[in-house]
């Protein structure tokens, strides 16, 4: 007895009508959105490398490490974490962008005015 594949209609997402085109609010919008969870994803990764820092001993055949030496390692893991979570390639960033789509769409008038700059004053 031979088994008779099914063949059954897919429906892979798309649709047959195209979305309107974004706003320039909404543009702005989904930028802002794209600064802020990159800036996250770095601090996550900042913070991670900080982890990881502390599991090394601070010791070693030179002596203590120094307060400076300290200073200068976690400026280092800082831009270190930035250009890691800018390539894109850790993926909480676009994790963050995609769920946070819709609502910042939704809200594009108050989320286009938002200042995402690193540094910022809250």
């Amino acid at each position: 007895m031979t088994a008779t594949p099914v063949h059954l209609p897919v429906n892979l997402g798309t649709a047959t009508h195209s979305a309107p085109p974004l706003t320039a609010e909404q543009k702005k919008a989904l930028a802002n959105l794209h600064d802020a969870a990159t800036q996250l994803e770095g601090v996550f990764l900042q913070m991670v490398m900080s982890a990881m820092r502390d599991t090394v001993p601070k010791q070693s055949i030179f002596g203590e490490e120094s307060a400076s030496e300290s200073t200068w390692q976690s400026m280092l893991d800082d831009q270190y974490s930035q250009q890691m979570a800018g390539t894109g390639g850790f993926g909480l960033a676009a994790q963050l962008e995609t769920q946070m789509r819709g609502l910042v769409l939704g809200n594009a008038r108050n989320e286009s005015h938002a200042n995402v700059e690193r540094g910022a004053q809250l």
